[in-house]
């Protein structure tokens, strides 16, 4: 018996048949444990059936070019698989005929997915190693299972769907309010290991947390689940997908995208916020670059009209805006602007 299944339309990418066009089909999509099988449908007849392992799943939730879709407008879904036969793409989409397909549906069905993936992953978590900025000695390494559920959050005080670490019985929730999120070699009985160091809000503080996620693929997983249901977490998450190119490629893809629609950031503008962003005085960085007074405030009313910098005093004294720190946060992660 599945665990869910859906009505959807489906198409398949394989590197042995070449980069051309896909073709979509309509199917039964269904969710087994350990599998995504898909009972391929015409004239309402079952007339062939795929099977794709979780075993063999390499990535999740992947980017799809528009010029792929079957209908921009529509929710899409990617997975990628390598199999015996090559590396396989699929791709979940529904129709418009909303008496066949069911947008609600679709979008459980792939969270259902995820549910699979994620549920009851073994992990290890340091909880509350750091409180109030000193480290808490009775913080000990415990084991826990990861569980995607409705939990609150207390910053946005709302009920949202998120990835909770179960220790003993009891949820802690790592990610529905989560600060920071960095990489740090630290100690495990007499082991080093590199763990996420992640800064969240528990009992009432922030504390640092350390999670440990030893498989590679789950890692992956989570990652994708936070971007896909948490996309404003990107900027924190960038460093945890380092170990993943296809993701680190869709953020730079993003980030180029950003600096597009701002029409574009000159190297001076760059370095400018870069240099804001440092905490150097807004009233000499003309000096350090070698360009007049005049100059620089021509750069500052680009960069206030593209949302980056606002006016704190009349004669140009400026900072960066939030907008204009997240910016600069994934311009340092690429390399950009460095002076």
């Amino acid at each position: 018996m599945p665990l869910m299944q859906a009505r959807v339309r489906a198409a398949i990418q394989s590197t042995w048949k070449g980069s051309g066009g896909v073709s979509w089909r309509d199917a039964i999509a269904y969710i087994e444990p350990d599998r995504l099988g898909l009972k391929y449908l015409k004239m309402g007849e079952v007339v062939g059936e795929d099977v794709f392992p979780f075993s063999a799943l390499v990535d999740i939730a992947i980017k799809i070019p528009d010029e792929v879709k079957l209908d921009p407008e529509l929710p899409h879904f990617g997975l990628k698989f390598y199999l015996s036969s090559g590396e396989k793409t699929l791709y979940l989409t529904i129709g418009k005929n909303m008496l066949i397909y069911d947008e609600k549906t679709f979008k459980s069905f792939v969270h259902q997915i995820f549910e699979v993936l994620i549920n009851g992953a073994p992990v290890k978590l340091l909880l509350a190693r750091m409180r109030g900025g000193a480290l808490n000695m009775d913080a000990t390494w415990q084991d826990g299972v990861l569980k995607i559920v409705t939990v609150r959050s207390i910053k946005r005080a709302r009920m949202e769907r998120n990835i909770i670490v179960l220790v003993e019985g009891k949820p802690v929730s790592l990610f529905a309010d989560m600060e920071d999120l960095d990489i740090e070699e630290i100690e495990m009985g007499d082991k080093k290991v590199e763990a996420w160091k992640i800064k969240h809000f528990h009992e009432n503080e922030s504390v640092v947390s350390y999670l440990l996620v030893e498989d590679k693929k789950l890692k992956l997983y989570i990652i994708r689940y936070l971007l896909t249901y948490r996309s404003d977490y990107m900027e924190l998450l960038i460093k945890a997908a380092e170990e993943f190119p296809q993701v680190k490629a869709e953020f730079q893809e993003e980030l180029e995208r950003e600096l597009k629609e701002l029409g574009g950031l000159d190297e001076m503008e760059q370095q400018v916020l870069m240099a804001l962003y440092s905490g150097m005085n807004p009233l000499t960085l003309h000096e350090m670059f070698g360009i007049s007074e005049k100059e620089l405030e021509e750069i500052y009313d680009r960069l206030m009209d593209k949302g980056l910098l606002k006016l704190v005093m009349i004669r140009k004294v400026v900072d960066l805006t939030r907008e204009g720190r997240k910016l600069v946060n994934k311009m340092m992660k690429y390399g950009m602007g460095m002076m």
